[in-house]
């Protein structure tokens, strides 16, 4: 859990800025932009066809993981000629205790959307390690998409990669619910987000509708032919 430390002032240095100017970068005429980071397209190519740039050069993410991805990307197309392109999911982490991962969505920010959350407290491996801070979201659109989520929890980076995985290939709560996890793990917490979203889906106005005359036509059936109205 760590120690607690007193002081009289907490110093935070955050961000980055890039170093362009002074590279002639206006006289190629690479565009850029106000705080000189180089303008880019999803196969990392600048405003000038033959240079490409990645990492905190330009104006995405500042992460080591994005920065690798988009350089292998902008090599590739650099020295191969490829057409190859960095996806928009961008999977993040806050290194605190306990840890914050998240990625695409936090929040139910539009029309159709939802939030499904399990708390550590109903994780049965948290429980045994005494470790109940924390929880699992999911953000669900419609037809059950998966837009994004948050974990918070001991070692929740471990978890985001499966969440990534969701986010990026458009999975739904009921497809992620349908795959087995080991138990007990933290990530139960996660695997029961989807599982209570993809369940609440069977208690819906369309679905007990279309229950209730599957019954009636069930009933109708075992009555037998006798109980159908005849024609003359």
């Amino acid at each position: 859990m760590g120690r607690r430390l007193e002081a009289d002032v907490v110093l935070v240095a955050t961000g980055r800025t890039p170093r362009t100017a002074g590279l002639g970068l206006e006289q190629l005429g690479v565009d850029c932009d106000a705080a000189g980071h180089i303008i880019v397209d999803t196969t990392m190519r600048s405003s000038d066809p033959t240079l490409f740039a990645a990492g905190d050069v330009t104006p995405h993410q500042k992460f080591t993981h994005l920065a690798g991805v988009h350089a292998s990307t902008a090599a590739s197309n650099a020295v191969l000629g490829l057409r190859r392109r960095v996806s928009a999911t961008a999977p993040r982490i806050t290194y605190t205790s306990p840890e914050v991962a998240a990625v695409g969505l936090t929040a139910a920010t539009g029309t159709g959307m939802t939030t499904s959350t399990v708390s550590l407290e109903h994780t049965d491996r948290a429980l045994a390690e005494d470790f109940t801070e924390g929880f699992a979201r999911l953000v669900i659109g419609r037809r059950g998409r998966i837009l994004g989520g948050t974990i918070v929890g001991p070692r929740a980076g471990e978890s985001l990669g499966e969440l990534t995985l969701a986010v990026a290939q458009k999975l739904t709560t009921r497809q992620l619910a349908a795959v087995t996890h080991a138990y007990p793990t933290f990530n139960d917490a996660l695997w029961n987000a989807a599982i209570t979203h993809a369940s609440g889906g069977l208690d819906s106005p369309a679905v007990r509708t279309a229950t209730s005359a599957l019954a009636a036509l069930v009933r109708r059936r075992r009555r037998g032919p006798e109980s159908q109205p005849s024609s003359r």
